[in-house]
């Protein structure tokens, strides 16, 4: 018994040290980054979208992150990762409303990059996600080749 009540203590003590250890290397508990960033498409930000990091060793998560007005902020694990990127911008447009039978105003997403190069496993974009804060800017060419 006597032995059993000091197993308690030290294990609760290994793992304060690990929690601190972790936040002193800049790693959240979860063992991922906190990074951020800007998508452009011909160097102006991406109205809105989403960005996946793929792990290229596919030994971690997959993590991701919402795109507005071209900022990204995702906590992301360490390593190589394959980049996903769909830049989209919102157009003004009308749906008919099946229940009231009327047009609705409504936005439509409309792609600014090509998703079928960009938004693949076999997406050329590759970053090193190393430390907490890095910064890990895109700026894609236009699906539109007039823009």
């Amino acid at each position: 018994m006597h032995q059993t009540t000091k197993s308690v203590p030290i294990r609760l003590l290994i793992g304060v040290v690990a929690c601190v250890t972790l936040t002193l290397s800049g790693c959240s508990g979860d063992g991922t980054f906190k990074i951020s960033g800007t998508v452009t498409v011909n160097g102006t930000p991406a109205e809105t979208g989403a960005i996946t990091f793929v792990p290229a060793d596919g030994k971690t998560a997959i993590e991701g992150a919402e795109i507005k007005n071209g900022a990204y902020q995702a906590n992301v694990p360490p390593g190589e990762k394959i980049v996903q990127i769909r830049a989209m911008k919102l157009e003004p447009g009308e749906k008919y409303d099946e229940i009231s039978q009327t047009k609705v105003a409504t936005n439509f997403a409309v792609a600014l990059t090509d998703s079928r190069k960009y938004a693949t496993d076999d997406s050329p974009l590759r970053v090193t996600v190393a430390q907490n804060g890095e910064t890990h800017d895109f700026d894609l060419p236009s699906i539109n080749k007039e823009k």
